[in-house]
């Protein structure tokens, strides 16, 4: 018996055979001759036939599981399948280069996925994966008349894949789909969002799994503490299956939401716990984890989804659900913070350093129809609700904020001139992620209702390192004594206005950090629910004058090296 560890993507326990997907052997380059050239040009004519007919059918057969958000991450594919350019591309390196269809797909694929990822944001990525998700089809089905990859077991499975795409979760034995193992895949790619929407367990991050495994072989898959456990004895299989009964048991019930205050330190501070996700689906996941509600809703996924900016009023039905769901629970909506890549003439491709350029509130001024669109949908959906807010991206000052709030001041009065019915309550708040607006958060609380601190991308910001970027990755992921400075610097700000302050980001459920984040005063985070198991557990372990303590020896170190000796010890203690 041998268990490996990986970073859960969606929690849950499965039990079952591996089907292996992705794994074939890398294919020599062939050139083909001129004769062969018609063929493979009716070869590529038959995939994309089969491919748009599948994902149709994949759409309709999911359309009463998934809601309108991931449904339209199907048409981004049908849109991609459908692209004259993307298949134009693939027949030129057919006709002009004499590949194979199979390889001029990995080609023009290559080609693309190079550009999306010189552009370094996470949520263009998407972009990329969902394009090698479309490839990716087209060459399993270019391949199905070889015997290239193992045939799925006739039961349920687990899906042990290279990367974590939507290719391979849809297919024709989708349904015995139990659990998911990947190598690659991150948590915030389409492939992810649906993973969690559906509830399928899902773990990436494992290396060598052929290695590991052959098709067939017996696993357990327990997703919530992101462990993969190979050839398991009798009593750990016993085990492993009971719990898997529950655990579905516990899914079609409906979870009761948990009362406010429910999470605390050893002591019994109370702190709040709120989930961060970007769908309908991701949104259930809050309540089933009986988290406090939404601190931080994404909501660019509509928008990079389909190939089509939503409307209005497709804009409300979502964000009505997502409200309805958290019934009167506290809810932030995250206006749009990739503005350039919605923006007509393609003007992202125009910056020098998009990073720093029209993103989040300056691309929404920039382009007043969209953010009006937005801040109507959520005036309308959020009429006769409580506890919703609007956070603003990327604000650098009281400026951005105020004309923010003139526009959702004008859009109300507009709304109800119109006879609509309109929030009147909205809260409204800044996100955190600018060194300058850190520096001026006092002047901004006294705008808003509240504050978010985006605590990944203002360390990014603060050390002038992209954490998407591998050379840099050292820089953004030291622990240095800057950015707790200015963290304690920023929680004494709201202690002196009376104003909370709501910690967002990966590195916001650090259970190494965490002791500090309590420490200094922090009672509110956003975290994915993935996360949640491992901060109530820290929670736990420490009252909060222990955590005062340990931020008060972290905020005593000079240098970066002396903060880890105290992070180090902490989790050796």
């Amino acid at each position: 018996m041998t268990s490996v560890r990986g970073e859960c993507v969606a929690p849950g326990i499965a039990v079952g055979p591996v089907s292996l997907r992705g794994f074939d052997a890398q294919q020599t380059t062939r050139r083909i001759a001129a004769d062969e050239v018609e063929s493979e040009l009716n070869r590529l004519r038959e995939a994309l036939q089969k491919s748009r007919a599948q994902v149709e059918e994949i759409k309709h057969k999911q359309a009463d599981k998934l809601g309108g958000a991931e449904l339209r991450i199907f048409d981004a594919h049908l849109a991609y399948l459908a692209d004259a350019m993307f298949v134009t591309e693939i027949e030129g390196q057919v006709i002009k280069d004499r590949l194979t269809v199979r390889e001029a797909v990995q080609a023009v694929f290559t080609k693309y996925d190079r550009i999306f990822q010189l552009v370094e944001s996470d949520l263009l990525r998407r972009r990329a994966s969902d394009l090698r998700d479309v490839a990716t089809r087209l060459q399993r089905n270019l391949e199905a008349e070889t015997v290239s990859g193992v045939v799925a077991p006739s039961g349920p499975y687990v899906l042990v894949a290279r990367k974590l795409t939507t290719a391979d979760m849809f297919d024709l034995a989708n349904d015995k789909v139990e659990g998911i193992v990947a190598e690659e895949g991150g948590m915030s790619s389409h492939a992810a969002i649906l993973a969690r929407s559906m509830g399928i367990p899902t773990v990436t991050g494992i290396r060598d799994l052929p290695r590991l495994l052959r098709g067939g072989d017996v696993v357990v898959l327990d997703a919530t503490a992101g462990e993969l456990v190979v050839a398991p004895d009798d009593r750990r299989l016993a085990e492993a299956t009971i719990a898997v009964q529950r655990w579905k048991a516990s899914k079609t019930a409906v979870a009761e939401p948990a009362a406010v205050g429910n999470h605390a330190t050893r002591d019994g501070t109370p702190v709040r716990l709120l989930g961060s996700c970007g769908s309908p689906g991701e949104a259930e996941l809050v309540r089933t984890f009986g988290m406090e509600g939404i601190g931080v809703y994404r909501t660019e996924l509509q928008f990079l989804a389909g190939p089509e900016r939503p409307s209005e009023d497709t804009l409300v039905a979502t964000y009505r659900q997502v409200i309805e769901a958290q019934a009167g629970r506290p809810l932030g909506f995250r206006l749009l913070d990739v503005m350039a890549a919605v923006r007509d003439g393609d003007q992202r491709s125009k910056e020098r350093n998009p990073t720093m350029g029209l993103r989040g509130v300056r691309g929404l001024l920039a382009d007043r129809d969209v953010l009006r669109t937005q801040l109507r949908a959520i005036l309308r959906a959020g009429h006769g609700a409580s506890g919703v807010a609007v956070l603003v991206p990327f604000v650098t000052g009281l400026s951005d904020l105020q004309r923010i709030k003139a526009a959702l001041l004008e859009e109300r009065v507009a709304l109800k001139k119109a006879g609509m019915g309109a929030a009147t309550d909205l809260q409204i708040a800044p996100i955190i992620e600018v060194p300058a607006a850190a520096m001026q958060l006092g002047a901004l609380l006294v705008e808003s209702d509240f504050a978010v601190v985006a605590v990944d991308d203002l360390q990014a910001h603060l050390l002038a390192a992209d954490r998407d970027n591998a050379a840099v990755r050292e820089y953004h992921e030291m622990v240095h004594p800057a950015v707790f400075e200015m963290l304690a610097r920023m929680a004494k700000d709201a202690e002196r206005r009376e104003k909370a302050l709501v910690l967002f980001g990966e590195s916001a459920a650090d259970p190494v950090r965490f002791p500090f984040y309590l420490g200094t005063g922090y009672r509110a985070f956003s975290i994915a629910p993935v996360r949640l198991r491992g901060v109530t557990k820290v929670m736990a372990r420490y009252s909060i004058d222990e955590c005062r303590r340990i931020a008060a020896r972290i905020l005593e170190a000079p240098r970066t090296l002396d903060v880890q000796k105290v992070l180090v010890n902490l989790e050796t203690e």
